[in-house]
Order: C-alpha cells, then structure tokens, then sequence
C-alpha cells in the first residue's frame, strides 16, 4: 500500500500547485468539496492511487516543510 511517505519530488509539487488553487486554507480543507476536487486532481495528475488520510497528510508535511504557499484567513 502506498502512503504519503512514498510520494517523490515531482508528486510532492504537484499536491503543493493544487492547494495554490485552492479557494481555502489549508485547515478549512478536510471534509469539505474543495478537498475532494483536490484530491481527484491529484491523483489524475501524480498518477498514484493514495487513500484521502495520506493525501491530508502528505499536505500537512508539505506546511511543515514550507513547500505550500502562506494563504490569509
């Protein structure tokens, strides 16, 4: 099974884009449309099958890593 520590640069970067697009901070993201939007974008485009839990948390390492952009509340 693949998980969010399996994800490689090129993916990682493609995860960080979407969120840019995203219309919400990243902690108004889970459960919301947004997110789904989100995260069938990024599996279509990182050609990776990842369940939501790994796609929620390969973005909160990628905050942690500042790999995402800084969006006002």
């Amino acid at each position: 099974m693949t998980t969010h520590l399996d994800l490689n640069d090129s993916q990682i970067d493609v995860l960080s884009e979407l969120y840019a697009e995203a219309d919400c901070t990243l902690d108004d993201l889970p459960y919301s449309e947004e997110f789904e939007r989100l995260y069938s974008q990024f599996l279509a485009r990182a050609g990776v099958s990842l369940d939501r839990h790994y796609v929620w948390k390969a973005l909160c390492n990628a905050r942690k890593a500042s790999k995402l952009i800084r969006k006002e509340r």
